[in-house]
């Protein structure tokens, strides 16, 4: 999933190659609907379920509603909805770059929860500020 990302914003493949760009994405899907419920099910009763939970959460449903989006020919929405998907994908690495922080291993469960929810919303609210940044800093006439 990672790896293809960027391969799958790129303009060019998506020009070039629609069926490899089309591939790649069901790939995707199909990879975000396995990871997230296993996820889910190795947390189960452990202290960060609920974390994982947003963020499981999260990655189904932005990457459903972009699916859906595609389907139905809703190419802008369709981008912007997998930006969110990937965005929430990066969570999961972002989570771990925090771990060579020597603090990190002292935080409580309840903290570590807590930071992986928040990095889950901050990226959706990342990915969301940059699809409205001409909107946020035009002026209006």
């Amino acid at each position: 999933m990672l790896l293809s990302g960027p391969f799958q914003f790129s303009t060019r493949l998506r020009q070039r190659h629609v069926k490899l760009h089309r591939v790649l994405g069901r790939i995707y899907v199909v990879s975000v609907f396995i990871a997230a419920p296993l996820a889910l099910t190795i947390s189960w009763g452990r202290p960060l379920m609920p974390a994982t939970s947003v963020q499981a959460g999260s990655w189904m449903v932005c990457t459903a509603i972009a699916f859906f989006t595609a389907r139905n020919r809703q190419i802008a929405q369709h981008r912007a909805w997998m930006m969110r998907s990937y965005a929430v994908t990066f969570t999961f690495i972002s989570d771990r770059i925090l771990s060579i922080w020597p603090a990190y291993w002292n935080m409580s469960d309840a903290a570590n929860a807590i930071v992986i929810i928040v990095l889950t919303l901050a990226s959706l609210l990342a990915v969301d500020i940059g699809l409205s940044w001409r909107e946020l800093t035009t002026a209006r006439r």
